[in-house]
């Protein structure tokens, strides 16, 4: 299971997590699909399905902390909160 692309940050951080939301729950939602009860594949292909969870929540998580990295918050992002106490 692999994710196509890595959305770059955009310029408003809301608009950012939901596209990042969006693309992690259209990934979990095929997995979902192959997972579905009733469906024909083997024991060894659930576990592969299983694990591609796993990497597709841990690729969503990397992926928030970068973009939530106190490192990245600066002055010069609109989403900066406050500025820095001199």
């Amino acid at each position: 299971m692999t994710l196509e692309a890595e959305p770059v940050a955009e310029a408003d951080l809301s608009a950012f997590v939901l596209n990042l939301l969006d693309d992690h729950l259209a990934a979990m939602r095929d997995i979902r699909e192959r997972l579905r009860p009733g469906g024909t594949i083997t024991p060894g292909t659930r576990r592969t399905i299983a694990l591609d969870s796993i990497t597709v929540a841990a690729r969503y998580a990397d992926r928030l902390t970068r973009a939530l990295d106190a490192a990245q918050l600066t002055l010069r992002h609109p989403y900066a909160e406050h500025e820095p106490r001199l």
